[in-house]
């Protein structure tokens, strides 16, 4: 891991991120100014929170649904279950082709074949075509959180990419927060019919939103934005606005190099070891919180009699959980990112390059995660016994908020990593993390009526913290062992200089 993190480093410095000896400048690594930045982040924010918004806006329907179509609730449930089989699967497949032939043609493919399905789905009559168009559903949409991750490492460097990063994987899991609350509401006034209409508007009008606005930014094909593409679906109408056709200088020195299209390029990162157990403990924290989701929903109903409205107003709790969540990791990123690098480089700065050791990019992203982890876990088991003995329903509350923080910023946190360590395939290693954790959420969610039945709430929930605290304990070790051989090299370095 630290021999890709150097190299992506150093091709990341060769275009404007460090001052060279050369007498001509180096050209800027994107031309956007900070705002321009921040619109595309906006903007794809709004367009990727379709995938987590339509996980968690079914849940208020569930009992509605096992009603009308004369199902049980654990057939119910075998459609949430596919729908993230697919939100896992179907990123690793689009994600290179993104990293190949450009963002902005996956998005706007990702839009309109998401709101299809969804105009299909209000009509359904019959739970088959339900459950098989929920599976379309994920399959067309839940690409667009790949695709997004690699727009950000396209236009953002490491001093800068924790912010952008952070705030949009956030963003887009406050759709997972806040999609219950938003159903409940639209159930309650139009019916279950009336979640996916309201998903087909919504995408629809950020598909135009994204045809006019969204630039192509794969630095393959148009460097640091500032040469045009040649292919009409990589062209936007806003290049051609008089604020940013001057822009197009076509230095084609900012170029990357072009990579063939390899649906298996997304395993061979997902396999590698160091990024396999980071990506494990990311997996059982969000399908903890996913099942936190669940059980809040048909609890709040069952055990608690509330009504459609109330139980959607409880998921303010876990809404307002991701976004403090995802505001404030994205800026810790950062900030933990400049203290370790200005550290590193006054330590080791005064060394040749060849025998400085590798920068500890895993401890500048994961600073914060050890904080998060141990707050999951306490909350977890907090959540589960006072759902199983019935308590008020304030520290229920409580937990699902803490639980929500928690496992959003331990998401931000691998997000960034990610994209540091693979810059130029931004897209394929963000499509990873989708795998892990949805193959994993769907595994639980799955399995949630059978733990319940055999171990109760509270022992579900003390199991799944169990799950959380042994793979961090297995990152932490990864981690050691790395800081270990980095100072094994900086010793043997000092060895060599005093021998010679």
């Amino acid at each position: 891991m630290s021999d890709e993190t150097n190299i992506s480093q150093d091709k990341e410095n060769q275009i404007g991120l460090v001052t060279t000896s050369t007498s001509q400048p180096p050209p800027p690594y994107t031309i956007l100014t900070k705002k321009e930045k921040y619109a595309i982040a906006v903007l794809i924010s709004a367009s990727s929170i379709w995938s987590t918004l339509s996980s968690s806006i079914y849940f208020p329907a569930l009992t509605i649904l096992s009603h009308d179509f004369d199902v049980s609730p654990g057939i119910i449930n075998i459609s949430i279950v596919a729908y993230f089989i697919f939100q896992g699967i179907s990123p690793t497949l689009l994600a290179t082709v993104a990293d190949t032939y450009g963002r902005r043609p996956c998005v706007l493919l990702c839009l309109v074949c998401y709101t299809g399905v969804c105009i299909g789905l209000s009509q359904s009559n019959v739970y088959w075509l339900l459950a098989f168009l929920r599976c379309l559903q994920a399959a067309a949409i839940s690409p667009i959180i790949a695709v997004t991750a690699g727009i950000l490492s396209d236009i953002t460097t490491r001093a800068d990419r924790g912010s952008y990063i952070g705030t949009v994987s956030g963003i887009q899991l406050i759709g997972q927060g806040f999609g219950a609350l938003v159903g409940a509401g639209v159930v309650s006034r139009w019916g279950w019919q009336g979640v996916f209409v309201l998903l087909a508007i919504g995408s629809g009008f950020m598909f135009i939103c994204c045809v006019v606005f969204l630039p192509e930014t794969n630095r393959s094909i148009v460097g640091n934005m500032s040469v045009p593409p040649k292919y009409i679906y990589n062209q936007s109408p806003v290049v051609h606005f008089p604020c940013c056709s001057h822009r197009l200088t076509n230095d084609v020195s900012t170029l990357s190099p072009r990579t063939s299209a390899n649906i298996f390029a997304p395993y061979k990162i997902f396999f590698k070891p160091a990024v396999f157990f980071t990506l494990l403990a990311g997996g059982f924290q969000f399908t903890a919180w996913t099942m936190n989701l669940t059980t809040l929903s048909t609890s709040m109903q069952v055990d608690y009699g509330f009504s459609v409205v109330h139980v959607g107003l409880c998921y303010l709790a876990p809404g307002m959980g991701t976004l403090v969540g995802s505001v404030g990791t994205g800026r810790l990123l950062d900030y933990t990112y400049r203290r370790r690098k200005t550290a590193y480089d006054s330590t080791y700065g005064h060394l040749p390059k060849e025998q400085q050791p590798p920068f500890d990019l895993f401890g500048a992203r994961f600073q914060t995660a050890i904080f998060t982890s141990v707050i999951i876990v306490v909350f977890l088991i907090v959540f589960g016994w006072c759902i199983e003995k019935h308590t008020n329903i304030a520290p229920i509350l409580i937990s699902s908020f803490m639980i929500s923080l928690a496992a959003v910023s331990f998401m931000g946190c691998m997000n960034t990593l990610l994209v540091d360590l693979f810059p130029n395939q931004g897209s394929a290693a963000t499509s990873c993390l989708n795998l892990m954790r949805c193959l994993l959420g769907a595994a639980g969610v799955g399995a949630l009526s059978a733990m319940i039945d055999a171990m109760g709430t509270g022992g579900t929930y003390t199991l799944m913290s169990g799950f959380c605290i042994i793979s961090f304990l297995i990152l932490s070790y990864l981690s050691q062992r790395a800081k270990k051989k980095r100072e094994a090299k900086v010793n043997l370095n000092s060895m060599d200089e005093k021998s010679s």
